[in-house]
């Protein structure tokens, strides 16, 4: 593929000796056309000094394409190799990461990103990551950070990466917290993880937010009533929706498809494991295109009951 090509013009008695030249010395010869006593025609760039040779008068008028606007370039002395190094700056920053940028407020955090980057193939220079990537990235990163990170979320700007999260609140808790363990949100119970505690429920119960999952009282074989600490987890399969919407501008449609799948990605709990992922659907109108997805995720739904809770 030629990147220009160079437009000329032949006398109308020279015409056949120009085909014959062009079929002898295999010069692409384009738009042929005829005006007055004249033929004009374009060949391509590369193939100019081939066409010195021709052994007729001819004239030589433009050039057209990217060659053009470098040669134009050229001939105000500006330096051929900066255009050259200008045009594959362009192009390198449209395949490759020129910078990493983390956006959080832990140092700590931010320098283990870095070195945990370097394990994923991250580094200046290395070629940009595909959607695919990304999410493998954010899931991984998810996981590494999850005691520390409330939310994070894993994305490209031009030849930017970017990884951005927000601190972890940390939850004191008393070294002996009686208060029960109640669900904080609907759930199929899958398993537990309870180190003090009377557990209430079974594996593959439905349960509601609010219901009560370990409770601080138990009965003695001498039928009394003893209240003790409670501490552990739940965990329960979760049944959740989302959507997430973009502009709807002339973009590749797989493109956008992943571009909305991460964005609702990003927003999943950073403790939560996805058990099932279900495409729902994917609507377009005028203005905006809108996926819808639903989830089935494995998450810890135990939360602590009031201070102020009547034992039970």
């Amino acid at each position: 593929m030629s990147i220009g090509y160079d437009l000329y013009e032949v006398e109308e008695h020279a015409i056949f000796l120009l085909l014959r030249f062009a079929k002898q010395k295999k010069i692409k010869i384009l738009h042929l056309r005829k005006k007055a006593d004249m033929y004009s025609f374009y060949i391509p760039t590369y193939q100019r000094y081939i066409f010195k040779t021709f052994d007729q008068p001819y004239t030589y008028l433009k050039t057209i394409g990217l060659l053009k606007y470098v040669l134009f370039l050229s001939k105000q002395y500006l330096n051929i190799l900066g255009v050259i190094c200008f045009l594959g700056s362009v192009i390198a920053s449209s395949y490759f990461i020129f910078d990493i940028e983390i956006i959080g407020t832990m140092p700590s955090v931010n320098q283990q990103m870095i070195t945990d980057l370097k394990k994923e193939k991250v580094n200046l220079f290395s070629p940009l990551k595909s959607y695919e990537r990304l999410n493998e990235i954010l899931a991984d990163f998810k996981t590494i950070y999850k005691d520390h990170v409330e939310y994070m979320s894993v994305y490209q700007v031009g030849s930017v990466f970017h990884v951005e999260y927000t601190k972890r609140k940390q939850e004191q808790i008393e070294k002996d917290d009686f208060r029960n363990l109640y669900a904080k949100k609907d759930g199929m119970i899958a398993s537990f993880d309870v180190e003090s505690g009377l557990i209430q429920v079974k594996k593959n119960d439905y349960v509601k937010k609010g219901d009560l999952l370990v409770s601080n009282t138990i009965i003695s074989t001498q039928n009394q009533t003893k209240i003790i600490p409670v501490k552990g987890h739940v965990y329960a399969y979760t049944f959740n929706q989302y959507e997430a919407s973009v502009k709807n501008v002339k973009q590749d449609q797989a493109e956008v498809f992943y571009q909305l799948l991460l964005s609702i990605r990003s927003r999943l709990p950073a403790d939560a494991v996805i058990d099932k992922e279900n495409v729902l659907q994917m609507t377009k109108t005028r203005s905006k295109i809108t996926l819808k997805v639903h989830y089935t995720l494995l998450e810890d739904i135990a939360i602590k009951g009031e201070e102020n809770e009547e034992s039970h």
